[in-house]
């Protein structure tokens, strides 16, 4: 008998993961995932900006590129795939599909109108390979899901249907560990959604030592005798005990087997909630370095950027909150979704402050996204499904970037991590606006994973680490070659070689950095040379 087969993909902000599944047997053959996005920047905002200013085109051609070359390490002849099914945020989708993306960068009819721009459909649709530039079987057939509104992506239906929450009775709150930290509040009937964009510092990016979660690098550390005992991804994404380190001189107490390679946001999540309860941090500042295993240590630098991270995930919650017209303390079940909301410790999170401080159970549900575009293509009458809840749901979206809550709230988490303040004065200035004040923890929640890592079975193979590298060349006019533009690049993105300026554009932080141009004396550095040819 042939076989035939099918992909599923996930195009996060931080990174692509893909599937392969036999569909005879509904087996999942192998897992290829990517360490970073192939775009600019750092964020899904960096994504869109870079697709506006740059070329909506050349930003669906370099995606597109990155998953030919991603699926083509899945261990199948793509020749006989039949179905392919794609998730992700209404930016990473329209970008797949090449469609308008201006709507999403502008808020509210007024201004589409005085921009003349007509948001596209964001329905359910199937395409075929060509539409999209897809390098396989050219009669395949491609699954798009729905997105509830055209802010409100597929990513959250995804969140809403596989956690299942919407058949319970009860006050939940669903939220994806992701950059965007897409969450959604489920009280009296009525969904309250709302994007927190925490920033990359949540997944391990904007860390000195950071790295998504990926084989070698530490996503959780305990307290053990003392000291802090490191845990370390293996190469199957397995958690495995690494060294016992002590963290305040970096003296290895026990070594271990494994090597780590740096430390992803759960990690860091883990190093803030024990260095807070070992007064290592006090405010949110350290007073010096925190050292962990093999050289990856965490700076005052990276303290701020998580604890900024954080800030954004307590003001969205309690802006929903507010919104809803409830208390955070009524809120019964958290679900946490995504490779960051699998891996970390809940209990760390719930320590300080990354979930709310009274919920009965915590799901960690994982990677949400691949597995509804798994279950399309091994049943793809469940489009049809979707696209019919996505219509019924009657979702009040809540614009964080214009909401005077949550700004009045986030001002208060900045002054945590910025100037140092003591939480009472927080709750204090809550109660001074009008807003109810973050209550204590009470009991310890009842904790359930539902699998052992964060995408639940990756096959019959190894899971596969596709190499992204892309890398521009361009000169420029009028150059001195001072070099000061390569020297200014914050992520070494920029190189010189060969009489050509070279450009990694997955690690350029793109159009919300532009050091590079910034720092040319000439005002010759002009990056969309870099990309006139694509």
């Amino acid at each position: 008998m042939a076989e035939h087969y099918a992909i599923a993909i996930d195009i996060g902000t931080s990174g692509i993961r893909a599937q392969s599944y036999n569909l005879t047997t509904h087996k999942t053959i192998s897992t290829a995932i990517t360490l970073r996005h192939p775009l600019p920047g750092a964020n899904v905002v960096d994504h869109l900006h870079f697709a506006l200013n740059i070329g909506r085109e050349t930003a669906h051609n370099i995606l597109i590129t990155t998953i030919n070359r991603v699926i083509a390490n899945l261990n199948i002849d793509l020749n006989k795939v039949e179905r392919l099914a794609v998730c992700g945020n209404p930016i990473q989708l329209s970008l797949f599909n090449n469609i308008e993306i201006r709507d999403l960068a502008f808020w509210g009819e007024n201004a589409l109108k005085e921009k003349n721009i007509t948001p596209p459909s964001r329905r359910g649709k199937i395409l075929n390979p060509q539409a999209i530039g897809l390098d396989i079987n050219p009669d395949a057939k491609i699954y798009i899901p729905p997105a509830i509104k055209h802010e409100i992506g597929a990513d959250a239906l995804a969140m809403l249907y596989k956690s299942k929450a919407l058949e319970k009775d009860e006050y939940s709150l669903i939220i994806d560990f992701g950059t965007n930290a897409e969450m959604a509040l489920i009280a009296d009937g009525e969904i309250y959604t709302a994007s927190a964009a925490a920033g990359p510092a949540i997944e391990g990016q904007n860390i000195e030592k950071g790295r998504l979660a990926s084989p070698g690098v530490i996503c959780d550390i305990n307290e053990e005798e003392m000291f802090w005992r490191m845990k370390i991804l293996n190469d199957n994404l397995i958690v495995e005990d690494g060294d016992l380190i002590d963290p305040v001189n970096g003296n290895v107490i026990k070594k271990s087997d494994i090597q780590a390679k740096g430390i992803t946001g759960t990690g860091v999540i883990a190093a803030f909630s024990l260095g807070s309860d070992d007064k290592i941090i006090k405010d949110g500042k350290i007073k010096d370095t925190i050292y962990l295993q093999d050289d990856v240590y965490l700076k005052e630098k990276d303290i701020s950027n998580i604890g900024k991270a954080l800030g954004a995930f307590r003001a969205g919650q309690l802006t929903l909150a507010e919104s809803a017209d409830i208390l955070l303390d009524e809120i019964e079940s958290v679900y946490m979704a995504g490779a960051s909301g699998f891996y970390v410790d809940a209990k760390k999170s719930l320590n300080i402050g990354q979930i709310p401080p009274c919920p009965n159970q915590v799901y960690q549900i994982g990677n949400t996204s691949l597995a509804m575009a798994k279950d399309i293509v091994l049943n793809p009458e469940l489009l049809d499904e979707l696209q019919k809840l996505a219509d019924k749901i009657e979702s009040n979206h809540i614009m964080l970037a214009t909401s005077e809550i949550f700004e009045k709230i986030y001002s208060l988490e900045l002054a945590i991590y910025e100037q140092g303040m003591p939480f009472w004065m927080y709750n204090q200035w809550l109660q001074k606006y009008g807003i109810q004040e973050i209550p204590n923890i009470e009991t310890e929640p009842e904790i359930t994973k539902l699998y052992p890592r964060d995408i639940a079975d990756l096959g019959d193979y190894d899971l596969n680490t596709v190499d992204i590298e892309n890398t521009l060349s361009s000169k420029f006019d009028k150059c001195i070659y001072c070099m000061d533009c390569v020297n200014s690049c914050p992520e070494n993105a920029l190189s010189f070689e060969k009489d050509e300026f070279k450009l990694r554009t997955d690690l350029c932080s793109g159009l919300g950095c532009l050091r590079c141009a910034g720092n040319c004396k000439e005002h010759a550095f002009k990056y969309e040379e870099f990309y006139k040819d694509i």
